[in-house]
């Protein structure tokens, strides 16, 4: 039976801040390790080219996560602009969450036009998830997250609650939630895991 960690301390909390710093760190460089070794391995020509760019989705996506995670610090207890607010949620982990779409495209061998309607989905899926992390910093529920509630806004954090407002978060939330569906409407059947995955992020609990 798989257990969620739920109440149980995180990694800073167990290991201090600087060995969970190091493991994020290890981590990271550990895709880097699976992707050149598929690169080296790689035969073919054509899909090797595919393999690189998908390989610098991989890197840029890292790249911008860390410009997003900066403002967020930076700006922490200040007031800013909602374009600041969006560009710094555009840039965390809704960053990964794009590279992750373009990089299955890219390497499907996707038309331009169906990479540019996938990145268009995945920006969008990219600020929901942000924003449903801020409602749910909010008014989610402390047994299900594993954290406290109101963390957020108790540090001074900007987020689209403290900018907006609940009810107009939670509409910013379906309102960009549907426009992603629609972009991947085209596909059908085969569009329904990206489909169950937009549904997924606006409606998760954790």
């Amino acid at each position: 039976m798989m257990t969620l960690g739920i109440g149980k301390p995180t990694n800073h909390k167990k290991f201090g801040e600087s060995t969970a710093i190091l493991a994020g760190d290890g981590l990271l460089n550990n895709a880097y390790m699976v992707v050149s070794k598929s690169l080296k391995e790689e035969k073919n020509i054509e899909e090797l080219k595919l393999k690189i760019q998908a390989f610098n989705e991989l890197a840029i996506a890292t790249d911008r996560m860390i410009i997003g995670e900066y403002v967020d610090t930076e700006f922490e207890g200040q007031e800013i602009s909602n374009e600041y607010l969006e560009y710094m949620h555009t840039n965390k982990t809704g960053e990964l969450i794009k590279a992750s779409v373009r990089m299955g495209a890219i390497l499907a061998n996707a038309s331009q036009e169906d990479l540019s309607g996938l990145t268009k989905y995945a920006e969008k899926i990219g600020l929901a998830f942000q924003i449903k992390d801020d409602i749910l910093s909010e008014v989610g529920d402390e047994k299900i997250l594993g954290k406290p509630v109101g963390n957020d806004r108790k540090n001074g954090k900007v987020t689209f609650i403290t900018k907006y407002g609940l009810e107009q978060a939670k509409h910013k939330l379906e309102e960009i939630i549907d426009e992603a569906i629609e972009e991947i409407e085209k596909y059908g059947e085969k569009g329904k895991f990206l489909k169950d995955l937009a549904i997924y992020i606006k409606e998760r609990e954790k």
